[in-house]
């Protein structure tokens, strides 16, 4: 398990604890949501300096895809070619300079890897495509979209878990 896995577990559990616990434990709520204030501002902050170093790195770096790599997509275009010629696909939209869509990074491309065959998985960097992310409503980042047979069937926003990216591609 990776650990921006780990981290975004954890914050999802503390999150989920914050809404379901009783009024009678607000300084532990108030205390909670300053935690996951704190982690999403140091996550950004980690994102923004790695940002220039991974754009250069992409750019120098360029390969070929295999079975099971994510596909970095650009235009509707290639994005409804896609979504048409494979039965599940899990969209990613997602920024360099955020840090929760960094914390799920290595998460996406695992899940891409074991679902190799079975599912496609594609991000779409709303930096360079602001289009793609009007066109499909994206309000905040990251968020996952899984289209079956070329129908949206599921949409999250935040950061997932590695468990919670399968159960939204085996959700029929």
């Amino acid at each position: 398990m990776s650990l921006g896995n780990k981290i975004t577990g954890k914050l999802n559990n503390l999150e989920n604890f914050i809404e379901s616990s009783s009024i009678y434990l607000l300084p532990a709520k108030v205390l909670g949501w300053i935690v996951l204030f704190l982690a999403l501002i140091i996550s950004n902050f980690i994102a923004i300096g790695k940002w220039p170093i991974s754009a250069i790195f992409e750019r120098l770096n360029k390969k070929e895809l295999s079975l099971g790599d994510t596909i970095s997509i650009s235009s509707e275009d290639e994005l409804k070619k896609i979504i048409y010629e494979h039965e599940t696909v899990l969209v990613d939209f997602w920024a360099q300079w955020c840090g929760p869509c960094m914390l799920m990074d290595n998460t996406i491309k695992n899940v891409a890897h074991e679902y190799a065959g079975k599912a496609a998985v594609v991000k779409v960097d709303v930096s360079l495509n602001s289009t793609l992310s009007k066109l499909y409503a994206v309000r905040g980042l990251p968020t996952v979209i899984v289209f079956q047979n070329g129908n949206e069937v599921m949409r999250k926003s935040g950061s997932l878990t590695k468990s919670q990216l399968i159960g939204l591609i085996e959700q029929k």
